[in-house]
Parts: C-alpha cells; sequence; structure tokens
C-alpha cells in the first residue's frame, strides 16, 4: 500500500534525521537500506548509498554545480522540497522477514518498490516552469529519488515499537528538460495515477514472493502470506490493540467513545519514531511473542506449495490479455466509459506480476486497432488552468477562431504550437467497449423507430374528460402522455416529491376506463411493494429478465398494455436494451418514469438520460409538492436545476462540527468524524418516538451509516438489553470479481442463487475458509443444524448466481427500527422493507413489519441492519417528515445528485450536518459522471460559451507570433 505527504524545505533538518537514521532497522548494516534511484539522481552524480548531508543539502534546495544556478527553484521555507511516497508491505511479509528471518523478502520488497517507481520515472515525470507568467509542463522521464528503508512502526508509550516494514521513497522537486534545465516536478499525474503504482507493486511483490516459494491469500486489495493468520497479524499491532484495551477498561470502545477521550489516548501514547530501542533485545521480544501466539515461520507446507499463480508459467503478452479482459468486464459493469487509470490499475493487479504494464498498454492498443475498444479523440487540458474543460485539439481551434477570428489552419496551428510548448497537455485517454456502444445504439434505434407508432385508440378530448381535477399541470401532461401520446417509447420527467404516485393511479384509471392495461417495473422490491399498495400490477425488472420462459410476461402485451418503468433512472443501460427488445415486438407501449438529476444507476450506463438528450419525446411534472413550506420548495427546485448550492442558504440549518485528525502506528493521518456522528444521534435521539419514525438520517457512505445507527442505538438506551446476532450485509463485487478465486478472503459468506451439484443449496449461507488454488475457494456451512458439514470445494468461474456477503456482529434490542438487506420469499420478506424488533432470544428474534409478526431464526446470519441512517442512494423513493443530512465536505459521495435526493425527502424540517460549511457549495456543485460510448465519439467543433475559464487564444496567438519569430 501507498501513502503520500509532502515535505517542506522549513523541515529539512527534522527530515533528514527521521529518515537517515537506520540505528533502530537490522538490515541497515548492509548498506542498502537508504539508496538513491533515478536517472535524474544519475546525472547529478547520486548513486549508491546515501550520504545524510547531501540529502540534507537537497532537501534545502541546494543540487551542487550541476544545476546551474538561477533556475526559477524555490528554496524558501515555504516551498515543496519532496514528495515521499511511503510503500507498505503487508504485515505477513513483515512478520517472516524481521521475526521469520528471511532477508530474501526485504530483498523482494525492495525489487517490488524499485520496479514501481521505475512506472513513476518514466510515465509519470513532469517538470513545469513559468516563462512570463506562462505555465508550460513537459515529460522528463528523470527523478531523484532517496530511498529509505525502515523496519519498525511508531513505538506507543508502554511497548517497543511494532515490526513494520516500509520504505520511504523521497521525490526530490527536481527534474530536468529536454533543453538541459531543471525544473520543479509536477507531482499532477503521480496523484492521479498512483493507484496505477500501487498496482505495479502489489503485483510485483506477489510474484516475488511466490517465487520464493511462498503462498498467498489476497485480502481485499492486498496479498498476505497464507501461513499467517489475521490474528496474528493483528497481535502484532500493539498501538492499536492498546488504545482499544484502555478505551475497553474505561467502558466505551472505538465507535462509542467521545472523540475528546479517544484523541487523549491516542496523544498520550504516541511516541517519536526516532526514539532509541536496543535491536538485538527488540528482536528477542517479537520473536518471544510470536511464540506464545503459536507462529510457525516455515514457509512452505504442502498445502502452500499447491497454490498455483494466477496464471502459471504462461507467456506475458498472454496474461496480459487475459488480465485486460478480466479488467475490462470489471469496470464496464459499473460503468460504460473507462480511464486508462483504472484499465491498467486492475490488469496489473490482475496479472500477479506475470506481465508488465507496457505489455498492458499494448493490449490495449491491439483492442483499440481491431475495434473492440473505441478510445476518446484526444483530449487536452490547459495547464494554466485547472477550472477549464479539456478539449480536443479541434475544440481549442474552435475556440481560438471564436475568439480571435482567425481562419481556422491558423487556429490549428497555434494550438499545435500551444501543445508542443506544454501549454496545452493532453489528458489520459479514456475507453469504451464496442458492446456498450452498440447496446446503447439498440435502445437509440429502438427509441427512433417507435416515434409516432403506437396506435394509440383514446381520443385525446375523452382522456381529459377522465382526468382528475386535483391534477396539478404536470400531472396532468404526464397522464395525457401516457394514455394518447402516439410514441411507443416516451418518457416523463418527474423531479422529487411532485406526485408521480397519484399520477399513475390516474393514468391507470383513464387507462381501463377505455379498455387498456397498465403493467409497471421497477429496479427493486421496496419500489415495487409501493406500486402494488397503490392498485399497480407490477414485477421487479429482474424477475422479468431472469425468467426462463419470459413469454409469461410478454404474453400478457398487446397494443393496448402501458409498461411503466419506473425510476427509470437508475435503471442501467444493459437491463433498458434487455427490456426494450423484449417489448417492443408485442406492440406495447413503454412509458419511462424517473429523474435524471437523482442518483445514477449502480451498473454502467445513464439509458434515461441519453434517451432525453437524444430527443425521446419527455413531459416535466415539475410541480413540487412533498415540501410544506415554500422555501424548502424553492431549494429542492434550485437543486434540481442544479443550483445546488444556492439552495443551502434556503435551509432550516447547517450545523459545522469539525473532524479531528489522529496519526496512527504507520504515521498515517487519519480522519476522526465521530463527533459529527454523535451531534447526528443525539439529534434523533431528542426527539419524540412518533417524530423518531418519521425521521430519516441520510449520509453518503456505508462506513458513516454503519457508525452513526451504532451511536443511535446507544443513546436509545438500547445497549446491553437485546442479543448479539450476526448480520450479512452484501459486498460490493462485480460479476467479475465473483467469478475468481482470488477475489474472495477468508471469512466472506457466499450464498447461492440456485442449487448447485457441488452440494451448495440455494439461499444457504456458507463462510470462505480458504482458497486451495488459483481457481478453487472452500466454503462450510454456516447454519448451526449444518455445522458438522464437510467443507466443499468450489470454482467459482463455473458459478453466475452466487452473492457474496460481509459478516457482523450487532446488538439487536427490542424496539430497534431495522431494515431487511435480502429478498426472503419464505417470510415473504423484500430488500429494503422496514421492520421493528418485537422479542428477542438467544434462538430466534421476531420482527414486525406492516401489522404482521415474523420470527426468524438466529442460528444463521440475519439479512438485517438498524434503519435509523441511510445512505443517499438508499433514501431515493422514501419520503418522511424530517431529514437529518451528513453531508461531507471531503467525500466524494457529496455531490449534486445526492444532495438534491438527500434534501429532497423530507416535508417539513432538515438539518446539514458538515464538518466544514465554507467548502460544502463547491462539493455540493460537483456533477456525478455517468458516462456513455456514445460520448467518446470524436468532435468537431464545440459550442463553448464559458470563455472565462478558456485558454486565452489571443495570449496564445501573441506568444506564438513571438515563438515563431
Amino acid at each position: 500500500m501507498i501513502s503520500h505527504s509532502q515535505i517542506y524545505r522549513a523541515r529539512a533538518s527534522v527530515a533528514t534525521h527521521y529518515y537517515a537514521d537506520q540505528a533502530d532497522d537490522y538490515y541497515s548494516r548492509d548498506g542498502d537500506a537508504a539508496t538513491w534511484q533515478g536517472e535524474g539522481a544519475r546525472r547529478l552524480g547520486a548513486v549508491g548509498e546515501i550520504d545524510p548531508a547531501r540529502f540534507k543539502a537537497m532537501l534545502q534546495g541546494e543540487f551542487g554545480h550541476r544545476v546551474a544556478a538561477g533556475e526559477s527553484i524555490r528554496k524558501d521555507a515555504k516551498a515543496r522540497a519532496s514528495l515521499d511516497l511511503t510503500f507498505g508491505a503487508p504485515k505477513s511479509i513483515t512478520l517472516q522477514a524481521l521475526i521469520g528471518g528471511d532477508k530474501r523478502l526485504v530483498q523482494a520488497n525492495d525489487k517490488a518498490v524499485a520496479m514501481a517507481l521505475d512506472y513513476v520515472e518514466q510515465h509519470l515525470a513532469m517538470g513545469r516552469r513559468k516563462e512570463k507568467g506562462k505555465s508550460r509542463v513537459e515529460h522528463t522521464s528523470n527523478l531523484i529519488i532517496a530511498k529509505f528503508r525502515h523496519e519498525t512502526a511508531r513505538p506507543t508509550e508502554d511497548a517497543a515499537p511494532d515490526p513494520h516494514l516500509h520504505v520511504h521513497a523521497l521525490l526530490m522537486n527536481l527534474t530536468q528538460r529536454a533543453d538541459g534545465s531543471w525544473v520543479a516536478l509536477s507531482n499532477e499525474e503521480i496523484f492521479k495515477l498512483l493507484r496505477v503504482t500501487d498496482s505495479i507493486y502489489q503485483a510485483e511483490l506477489e510474484r516475488n514472493v511466490r517465487t520464493l516459494g511462498y503462498g498467498v491469500r489476497h485480502e481485499k486489495h492486498h496479498i498476505e502470506l497464507a501461513h499467517i493468520s489475521r490474528e496474528q497479524i493483528e497481535f502484532f499491532s500493539k498501538r492499536s490493540t492498546n488504545i482499544t484495551a484502555e478505551l475497553s477498561a474505561r467502558g466505551t470502545n472505538r465507535d462509542e467513545a467521545p472523540h475528546a477521550l479517544r484523541q487523549g489516548i491516542t496523544l498520550s501514547r504516541r511516541q517519536a519514531k526516532t526514539q532509541n530501542f536496543d535491536r538485538a533485545a527488540l528482536q528477542q521480544q517479537w520473536r518471544d511473542a510470536a511464540a506464545a501466539i503459536g507462529m510457525q515461520f516455515g514457509h512452505t507446507t504442502p498445502s502452500f506449495q499447491e497454490q498455483e499463480a494466477p496464471h502459471p508459467q504462461a507467456p506475458a503478452n498472454l496474461v496480459a490479455e487475459a488480465s485486460l479482459d478480466w479488467a475490462i468486464r470489471h469496470l464496464a459493469e459499473r460503468e460504460s466509459v473507462m480511464s486508462l487509470a483504472d484499465l491498467l490499475r486492475h490488469a496489473v493487479r490482475h496479472t500477479g506480476g506475470h506481465a508488465n504494464v507496457t505489455t498492458i498498454q499494448d493490449v490495449i492498443q491491439q483492442r483499440i486497432e481491431s475495434g473492440a475498444l473505441i478510445r476518446e479523440a484526444p483530449h487536452y487540458r490547459d495547464v494554466q488552468d485547472k477550472r477549464a474543460s479539456p478539449m480536443t485539439r479541434d475544440g481549442w481551434a474552435a475556440e481560438v477562431t471564436r475568439l480571435s477570428n482567425v481562419a481556422q489552419p491558423i487556429a490549428l496551428q497555434l494550438v499545435d504550437q500551444a501543445i508542443a510548448a506544454g501549454r496545452l497537455l493532453m489528458e489520459s485517454p479514456r475507453y469504451a467497449t464496442r458492446e456498450a456502444f452498440d447496446a446503447e445504439s439498440r435502445i437509440l434505434s429502438a427509441e427512433l423507430a417507435g416515434r409516432d407508432d403506437w396506435p394509440a385508440t383514446i381520443v385525446e378530448s375523452h382522456a381529459v374528460n377522465d382526468l382528475d381535477i386535483r391534477l396539478t399541470p404536470g400531472q396532468r401532461e404526464a397522464v395525457m402522455l401516457i394514455a394518447t401520446g402516439s410514441d411507443q417509447v416516451a418518457g416523463i420527467q418527474g423531479l422529487a416529491g411532485t406526485g408521480k404516485s397519484f399520477a399513475l393511479q390516474n393514468a391507470q384509471s383513464v387507462l381501463h376506463q377505455h379498455g387498456h392495461t397498465m403493467v409497471a417495473l421497477a429496479p427493486y422490491g421496496n419500489m415495487v411493494r409501493n406500486l402494488r399498495e397503490d392498485n399497480i400490477s407490477a414485477k421487479t425488472i429482474a424477475s422479468v429478465l431472469a425468467a426462463s420462459d419470459k413469454r409469461t410476461f410478454t404474453d400478457k402485451l398487446d397494443a393496448k398494455t402501458v409498461v411503466v418503468i419506473d425510476e427509470a433512472g437508475v435503471v442501467p443501460v444493459r437491463q433498458m436494451d434487455k427490456l426494450l427488445s423484449l417489448i417492443q415486438p408485442t406492440g406495447a407501449k413503454v412509458v419511462l418514469l424517473g429523474d435524471t438529476t437523482q442518483t445514477k444507476a449502480i451498473e454502467a450506463g445513464r439509458a434515461f438520460s441519453m434517451l432525453q438528450e437524444r430527443g425521446m419525446r419527455t413531459v416535466l411534472m415539475g410541480d413540487i409538492q412533498r415540501q410544506r413550506s415554500e422555501r424548502l420548495r424553492q431549494a429542492v427546485r434550485l437543486a434540481a436545476d442544479g443550483q445546488a448550492s444556492r439552495s443551502l442558504p434556503l435551509l432550516d440549518e447547517i450545523r459545522t462540527i469539525t473532524d479531528q485528525f489522529t496519526t496512527d502506528e504507520h504515521g498515517h493521518k487519519r480522519r476522526d468524524s465521530s463527533a459529527r456522528y454523535e451531534a447526528i444521534a443525539q439529534a434523533y435521539t431528542k426527539l419524540s418516538a412518533t417524530e423518531q419514525l418519521n425521521t430519516l438520517a441520510v449520509t453518503g457512505t456505508n462506513d458513516s451509516r454503519i457508525s452513526i445507527n451504532a451511536q443511535i442505538h446507544r443513546l436509545l438506551g438500547l445497549q446491553d438489553k437485546g442479543q448479539q446476532c450476526d448480520l450479512l450485509t452484501r459486498r460490493d463485487t462485480t460479476r467479475a470479481e465473483r467469478s475468481v478465486a482470488r477475489y474472495y478472503t477468508e471469512g466472506d459468506i457466499v450464498i447461492p442463487e440456485r442449487d448447485y451439484q457441488c452440494g451448495l443449496k440455494r439461499g444457504e449461507p456458507y463462510r470462505v475458509t480458504g482458497t486451495t488454488s488459483h481457481d478453487r475457494i472452500t466454503v462450510k456451512a454456516v447454519t448451526a443444524s449444518q455445522s458438522s458439514a464437510q467443507p466443499i470445494e468450489i470454482i467459482p468461474k463455473t458459478m453466475s448466481k452466487l452473492s457474496v456477503y460481509h459478516q457482523s456482529r450487532a446488538e439487536l434490542s427490542v424496539g430497534d427500527r431495522v431494515r431487511i438487506t435480502r429478498n426472503d420469499t419464505h417470510n415473504d420478506l423484500v430488500n429494503g422493507q422496514l421492520a421493528t424488533v418485537a422479542a428477542i432470544d438467544s434462538a430466534h428474534v421476531t420482527i414486525e413489519t406492516q401489522g404482521r409478526y415474523v420470527r426468524l431464526s438466529t442460528d444463521r446470519p440475519l439479512n438485517m441492519d438498524y434503519a435509523y441512517t441511510t445512505t443517499a442512494h438508499s433514501a431515493q423513493g422514501l419520503t418522511c417528515d424530517r431529514v437529518l443530512y451528513n453531508a461531507e465536505s471531503f467525500s466524494r459521495t457529496t455531490a449534486q445528485d445526492t444532495y438534491y435526493v438527500s434534501i429532497s425527502r423530507e416535508r417539513h424540517d432538515i438539518v446539514v450536518f458538515t464538518d466544514d460549511a465554507g467548502k460544502l457549495p463547491e462539493r455540493v456543485d460537483q456533477l456525478t459522471y455517468k458516462g456513455l460510448a456514445h460520448d467518446l465519439q470524436p468532435v468537431v467543433s464545440k459550442d463553448l460559451t464559458d470563455g472565462q475559464n478558456r485558454l486565452d487564444p489571443l495570449a496564445l496567438r501573441a506568444e506564438s507570433e513571438m515563438e515563431v519569430g
């Protein structure tokens, strides 16, 4: 794992002492713990072992006589001296190397670090300089890197440091341009592709470790040695363990303790990293501790030796092709448009070190040439103005022509000169699959073919007479579109709180009066249940598409049927393509009902938006009724119109509760938001029981949702009054991940959606117990009644119907509000359904939902969670009286669409809790991009009106003329 931090010139002396002091490191005696790397270092004569005095001088901006005086290299105290990329080895490798004494693992880690840094130097090193106030950037392919290997973590107050093998790679703020000048290093590309660099490091480390004969297991985004358990790894994280123990001694824990208490304990236990310890004594202490917990450092056993690498002995080009195929399947499930960085990151990691990034890039180019991948036309950004949107070469030329009235050939010449000079820098390209493009094309063709092609038999004047007089103008238009519109595929853009349910009920009434029928399809089970409660026949989209005999659905459709697809904005391209191809041949009309400004589909594409953008007939339901005050209605209107920041002052209250930061045992900063979470919980629990039932806490991430829920459970007085239960939360995995053994983690719970011959039973939970080879995992039944059953070996790539969950423990008490998290046909429960815990004992929990009681056994994990807090995605479609909204200014989950959903749920009141009210306006104005393959088509010209955010064409022309002259 790579973390990063900036080192400034003012800290040169302190940094030199921290990085160059190797007194506590066992392997530093060999002279390879502090070494130079990089072509830039070689050019300055910095090779081999690092001289601390020279290292300090470089941090202070003194690089020697080879760097010409007078260059624009800042040397003041506030100037950047270097970028520290810290490569942290997996803990089990640390333990085997430093306690088990296998120095080969230290060298394996060093080689992986060197390989990753070589990629940074060759592909990401860029120099920045200013001339006459204009920034210019150039790829330089040379870096000055000082590497320091350290072997211990930061010690605690009452314990010696834990082993922690890590390498600090300091990239000096200097690089050499092609003209020989030395300029400041630009970090922008390094940051953009940091996860690619991390993948290269992880993949190379895995290959090196396997070459040494070690078996590995995969834990989320990194490897661990197979023979060292997670419990043993946690034992050697004393600082974290000791803080947890002290909190426990005070009757609390990390989730529930006040921030001030946790910070006080953390700071009191923090010691300087440079504290000296006798290394021989420390080594013996580690060995004694390892022996006490039964650690075995023999690195090979038959079961581990049998493990195969992901691509055993395959040629590198075949490995690259297979890994790229997997990466594309993985990414394309969620996004139609894929960045080069994401393709490289996932493909490199999947290779396990058996193909390098260059080979993968070659394969990408082959896919482009074959037409399997579509590449976006090159886009260029203005290095002077980060706010300016990137454009194609022709786009920039059109902008120059528009603003300075020069002929296109001259404009193109000026743009080319700006590109050559480094004022316009090419963006990393984006890609889409041909399959995605074809699916989008079929959707667009279906809509186009259906224009004026539905034989509407209901006379418009008759339908008008049948309308409910209470309908708003927007609702009236929607009903008329459904009943009398002549397009076979049409849309209703219904803003939040405009009464879509009431409009659908009236549309169905009109249709029935004239001999027509209406059926609804919706993405989620709770939406279907709501439609059925409105007496509208409804099914989930998944149930229709998964049916073995789809005629049971299509045989009921004809030219007098209207199929309404509810919440169409969250229906992905894959499902929309299949639905239209299934329904259109029956002659039935399709009406898409949704809101493009709310949260998008989890899967790839924005089908509903695409159809609107390409001319599908669409009516607007914009008469907001949910909010009872005009002020809140106006706030929601502004948010729906893309003016989220302007709506903030209209909300009831914005409370700022600043986050705190702590430092973990590895010196990494950790954000602590618990004070804000507790404030939200307190606001909720101070309400009356009736008010709580009609209040929704909304947040962006699952981690924050879990924390706020736990706080509310405690503050309601329900702690220690119930039973600890095993709960299941769906793991966010793609079909590609579920098909490969390495992406399962020991302890995962898998639930098959059908019976399998290997013995897996539909709906039964099984725990992953290990990985026996590169394509197989073992699972064991979880339920108490099957605890004696033998483990089952399965091959995930042969099983397309597996769901994966994470198991956690939480207390359920009588009175807890809970949410069902998986469809349960046996008990007539659907995903998202709300319930209250009515009774609980050691064997069963009884919940009350919609007037009935359901008794569930606790001998198996429950698909259930607290329901006090929800994410913005899950909140879509819900209505309540009051919203408590956790709007984090630092989170990518705070954006225009999630903000709009969150502030539009309530009828009466909304209180926003944030860490920084000053940064919040900019954050809520951020657009969430859900790409289309059609977005990547070449653009010849672009109508641009935001001149202030464009490259100045007059300055560009004057500068170019000066350069030419």
